[in-house]
């Protein structure tokens, strides 16, 4: 507790509505001669305090049986957030004795504001507040900052009237806090003008006082500024004053970590990190007020993951506990800034997302939770991947209070659960999304990641013609939950044995088929060119069975090399004629300028030719590339293939492939490989500005 300082008046601190008395100090027990039995009422001490109006009065009072007459000085303390019911502070003092100087009065009402914001239970953060409030009153200056020690930063955290907000960042070589942090002590500047050694001070100021001092390992700055020089130097008194406030500030900034550690444990979730249940509501119960302030939607995701039990059965609960704090820690790598995630337990977390206008809003980061929980977990030598089952519900559509948004989440989650899981559910019946733009649907999440740990990512490839997507091009790719996508070339391989690659196949060709359904249903007639590993016609012919895929087929691209069209197998033959007799045409992909090979295959059922990108590299510079293309294109374009040039990095490779007659691009100039879900948004925001064009 703040240590009493030393004064010859008696003070009282009262709360006006109450009409209490919340403090007094030893010299007023002295003055009214009182024990252990403190009177409760201002009245029981002198009956003029009935009237708690400003002023000063001269009265008599008994003590020791004798009369003895007091000087006696009614004021409000500093109003504010500690000080709701405008408490009154009460000095009194022997009527002979000389005034107390000036800096004694400062003392006083600075112990007082003390005892009161103490004595009252406020939080750290408000008594900080209250003293530099205080201080700024006290010291004769307009405004305080108070600042911890960053680097060579100085963390603003608190500020009284100052044009700086908390939270920002000031280098220290350019704040007030530099020469106090220098002397390790406290330095004053009546008129920054008229030293130049301040002309860059920030924020920038005329006078100022600040003093440095430590609280546990940290270094803070108190600092009390004016926008106006100070005419009278500051004097012995002022640097008391000083001292006492930075007393109080470290004894308030103590409380305020002690709270913070507090509240830490009280909100944390030991296991995981993350928010709490208790947190996760409390943020809900203020995300639905600013909702019903904003008019705005809300969503709230509760997520099961699936398979949880089966790995707590497999190796063990510390096993499991492992996995599920690398769950969490995937599942906070999903979030944006403005989202938030909590641990309801066990194995259950919730998503809380602000300003929702669109259902792909929703499915994007369902999407990106199902990629990371398929990237491989390891325990000891065992490797599994997981899924999550979402459920959905939407403020104010579904519900529009706490108990029955989570009711609402977890009923559908359940819907997704007995659906067989990995996916996401809305409330049947509930919201869903504005109308399609350009007749393209908004929902594109229907691809399913294969059980060790792949996904499909799809490139655009923009007819340069027209402006238009009319292609994809279907990628194999495995989630990292720190770097996204990973391409096999980065550690990894597609398969290892026939018997893999067989499976891959089998998985690719079902989920680009599904894929390239899903766009045409929502209006956007797509191919999409797909990369094999075994090129097996059984794994076709598995295809062609499935009755519901049969139509859909002629939307596919098998991508070849032309050396696989060189020497054929017979296994290969078999292959090409069984795509052929399904509906499913080819590509001759990563072409480097025979043109001799081109003509050899002029009999085989390709529909384009897509050019290696070591053709693009020197394409600027290299009249011998620009040569290679342009008769690529030439050789193509008499065979009736068009031209697609892969690997486009740059505005200006695209412009020169467009003058060389090439029919389509696709590379890091028109965008990156993307999820389904990102790809559908992609095409969608790229639609809408076609159609405002």
């Amino acid at each position: 507790m703040f240590e009493p300082l030393p004064s010859a008046d008696g003070l009282l601190v009262i709360d006006p509505l109450a009409g209490a008395v919340l403090y007094l100090n030893d010299a007023a027990a002295a003055l009214f001669d009182i024990g252990e039995d403190r009177p409760s009422t201002p009245e029981q001490l002198l009956s003029e305090l009935a009237d708690l109006s400003p002023r000063e009065f001269v009265t008599r009072l008994q003590r020791s049986g004798e009369p003895v007459e007091v000087l006696v000085r009614v004021e409000p303390l500093s109003p504010g957030p500690f000080n709701p019911s405008g408490a009154v502070l009460v000095t009194i003092r022997p009527a002979g004795s000389e005034h107390a100087p000036d800096s004694g009065k400062r003392v006083e009402r600075l112990e007082a504001l003390w005892q009161l914001v103490v004595r009252r239970g406020f939080a750290g953060a408000e008594q900080v507040n209250a003293i530099l409030r205080e201080g700024v009153g006290g010291i004769g200056l307009e405004t305080a900052i108070l600042g911890r020690v960053a680097g060579s930063d100085l963390a603003i955290e608190f500020v009284v009237d100052a044009p700086l907000e908390p939270g920002e960042r000031v280098p220290i070589a350019h704040s007030l806090a530099r020469d106090a942090l220098r002397g390790a002590g406290t330095f004053a500047v009546l008129d920054t003008e008229r030293d130049s050694l301040f002309k860059d001070i920030v924020p920038p100021v005329r006078a100022f006082l600040s003093a440095a001092f430590r609280v546990e390992e940290e270094h803070w700055v108190v600092s009390f500024v004016s926008a106006t020089p100070r005419e009278a130097p500051f004097d012995e008194s002022d640097w008391h004053y000083v001292d006492n406030v930075v007393e109080a500030l470290s004894r308030s900034i103590e409380r305020r970590e002690s709270e913070a550690r507090i509240e830490a444990l009280a909100y944390s979730d030991a296991l995981t990190t993350l928010p709490n249940r208790v947190a996760l509501l409390a943020r809900l119960d203020e995300t639905i007020l600013e909702a019903e302030r904003l008019a705005i939607r809300v969503a709230v995701l509760f997520i099961d993951i699936d398979g949880f039990k089966a790995v707590n059965d497999t190796i063990g609960h510390r096993g499991g506990d492992e996995v599920l704090a690398e769950v969490a820690q995937r599942l906070r790598s999903t979030l944006r800034r403005e989202e938030f995630i909590g641990r309801l337990g066990g194995d259950e977390f919730a998503i809380i997302m602000t300003h929702v206008n669109q259902r792909h809003q929703i499915e994007s980061i369902a999407q990106r939770i199902g990629s990371v929980l398929t990237a491989p977990f390891a325990v000891g030598d065992q490797r599994f991947s997981l899924a999550a089952s979402i459920g959905v519900a939407i403020y104010p559509d579904d519900a529009t209070t706490r108990d029955d948004l989570l009711a609402v989440a977890d009923a559908a989650m359940y819907q997704a659960k007995e659906q067989g899981g990995a996916r996401i559910r809305f409330r049947e019946g509930g919201w869903t999304s504005e109308a399609s733009v350009g007749g393209v649907a908004p929902s594109y999440l229907t691809s399913e990641p294969h059980e060790h740990g792949y996904l499909l990512a799809y490139q655009p490839i923009v007819d340069v013609h027209i402006e238009r997507v009319f292609a994809a091009e279907a990628l194999v790719r495995r989630i990292h939950p720190v770097h996204g996508l990973l391409a096999p070339e980065h550690g990894w391989s597609i398969a290892r044995d026939e018997a893999g690659m067989r499976d891959l196949d089998r998985w690719v060709l079902r989920e680009t088929t599904l894929q390239a359904r899903a766009w045409s249903l929502g209006g956007a007639d797509l191919y999409v060119d797909v990369n094999l590993a075994a090129y097996d016609p059984r794994e076709v012919e598995t295809l062609f069975s499935d009755e519901e895929l049969t139509s859909d087929l002629s939307r596919l691209r098998i991508e070849m090399s032309a050396s696989q069209f060189a020497t054929p197998s017979e296994e290969f033959l078999a292959f090409v004629e069984r795509c052929l007799t399904s509906g499913i045409s080819f590509v001759l992909d990563r072409f480097d300028g025979g043109f001799g090979t081109l003509e050899s295959l002029s009999h085989l059922p390709v529909r384009a030719v897509k050019l290696d990108r070591s053709l693009l590299e020197n394409l600027g510079t290299s009249g011998t590339s620009r040569a290679l293309v342009e008769g690529t294109v030439m050789v193509a374009k008499s065979l009736g293939w068009q031209v697609i040039a892969k690997g486009v990095e740059t505005a200006a490779q695209q412009e020169i492939l467009v003058s060389l007659g090439v029919d389509g691009v696709q590379g890091f100039h028109i965008a990156h490989p993307m999820t389904a879900i990102d790809f559908g948004i992609w095409l969608r925001e790229r639609l809408r500005g076609d159609l405002s064009a």
